[in-house]
């Protein structure tokens, strides 16, 4: 049952991780599912009847949620909350500037501007924006 567990959960970490794919999402769907079924024959090979059970688990699971369209739809999210983050960012440095906040607090508030905004170009491009 442990191993079960292991397996649904890996395979659910593995998703997610296509999912910060967006542009090559059928190749990586296919590659992700080409995967999963060599570790079924491995475990068949060895006789593991719970990973098998396990691993065909999550090979449904890959070919229910891993579709070039829920993965543009979790890049677009990326893309949405990256932009809200810089925007965030954006208004907390022009207060701090309209408070006369010292130069280094500023100075930390365009830092954490600049992380946002290059949050938001990675999301862009994992998007293919």
């Amino acid at each position: 049952m442990k191993r079960l567990a292991t397996a649904v959960l890996l395979s659910s970490i593995a998703a997610l991780s296509v999912a910060q794919k967006a542009p090559d999402a059928a190749d990586t769907c296919l590659s992700k599912r080409q995967d999963i079924l060599t570790q079924i024959d491995q475990a068949k090979a060895k006789g593991n009847n719970k990973q098998v059970a396990g691993l065909n688990k999550a090979l449904k699971a890959n070919d229910a949620n891993c579709t070039p369209e829920s993965l543009r739809r979790a890049g677009e999210k990326d893309v949405s909350e990256a932009r809200a983050k810089v925007a965030d960012r954006d208004r907390e440095l022009t207060e701090a500037k309209a408070e006369g906040k010292d130069k280094d607090k500023i100075a930390k508030r365009e830092q954490k501007l600049n992380e946002a905004q290059a949050e938001l170009q990675r999301a862009q491009k994992a998007l293919g924006n």
